[in-house]
């Protein structure tokens, strides 16, 4: 795996080093049809689902309001970053860092770098806006002319896809995606159709130093806080581990095998019958998450209660999960043919 070494340096975000900020028009919401299904994505403040929001005909927008792709794009109250491959529309208070270097891979990788230098200097009521962030200095990668070095992310990112055994990227492109108002949707109990498993607790002076990622109760890079060799009844792959305590709620996906603290719970499909995949993890994710709201401020989103909430899903015509929808559904999302 490749770590920091000498070769990261403080490097100032603006257009001496070739990165250029810029504030996107925007389209507001209610003057354009929000679809399912569309030509552009259409890219919002949500922290959710890589910022996109619905999507957007391209009758319904001028070319102008059209932004060109392969850039990250950040919102003014979210504080979070979201690479964009494919060309999109934009709504309100949304900004974009571009770089005529930048890739798919790399931007992942620096996506990663500003969410851990800039996201806590902002909170509601003092956006991440780009003259706020424009100038400010962050540790990179550069090459032996001083310059970003591009490279290293991409190899950076191909080192942890193949130590975690994630699945690679490609060049194929998807805008559509299938129509959720097309299903029949139900309210299921999380005991009903998903096993609740607890995390273990392993403090810091316990902790040695590994390979295996620690998952603790964390709102960003997929929940893990550190890397240990330690091993316990935790270890678990294939598995959605989702918070009770601390980021209340939010919750990742984990193919690879991965340590998980008390404060995360450990969520299976129930069904063996199913093919429990990334897709269908993914889709539940997003149930999970639309319950977050009621779990704040001490009102923890602990066994019981989890076990007890219920969550929306699409039914098939028995009246159960429908799972292939869910993973049809991921799958059809842009780039989601890629998890």
């Amino acid at each position: 795996m490749i770590y920091l070494n000498d070769s990261w340096k403080l490097v100032s975000l603006d257009n001496s080093t070739g990165f250029n900020f810029v504030h996107f028009k925007p389209v507001h919401g209610v003057d354009v049809e929000v679809k399912t299904i569309g030509d552009f994505p259409y890219i919002t403040r949500t922290a959710l689902n890589n910022g996109v929001n619905g999507f957007l005909d391209a009758e319904a927008v001028n070319e102008s309001n059209i932004n060109k792709g392969n850039c990250i794009s950040f919102g003014a109250e979210t504080g979070r970053f979201f690479y964009q491959k494919v060309d999109f529309v934009a709504g309100n208070k949304m900004y974009g860092l571009y770089h005529s270097e930048l890739t798919e891979k790399s931007g992942i990788i620096l996506i990663a770098c500003l969410t851990k230098a800039l996201s806590s200097m902002f909170a509601y009521g003092f956006g991440m806006i780009p003259k706020r962030i424009e100038g400010k200095r962050i540790k990179l990668p550069v090459k032996s002319d001083g310059n970003v070095d591009f490279g290293y992310l991409e190899s950076m990112y191909d080192s942890l896809v193949d130590s975690l055994s994630l699945p690679s990227l490609t060049t194929k492109k998807t805008i559509h995606s299938l129509d959720l108002n097309s299903k029949s949707w139900k309210q299921f109990k999380v005991s009903d159709i998903l096993t609740v498993d607890s995390g273990v607790r392993l403090t810091k002076e316990n902790m040695v130093k590994g390979d295996i990622p620690f998952i603790g109760a964390s709102s960003s890079g997929n929940g893990i806080t550190n890397w240990v060799s330690n091993k316990n009844k935790s270890l678990d792959s294939n598995v959605l581990g989702v918070n009770y305590n601390g980021s209340v709620v939010d919750n990742f996906y984990h193919p690879y095998k991965a340590l998980f603290s008390d404060d995360v719970k450990r969520i299976h499909i129930k069904d063996k019958s199913v093919d429990a995949n990334i897709y269908k993890y993914i889709f539940l994710k997003v149930a999970f998450l639309q319950h977050k709201e009621q779990y704040q401020y001490g009102y923890k989103f602990d066994a019981n209660r989890m076990k007890n909430q219920k969550l929306v899903l699409p039914v098939d015509d028995n009246g159960n999960p429908d799972w292939q929808f869910m993973e049809d559904y991921i799958k059809s999302m842009p780039n989601g043919d890629l998890l």
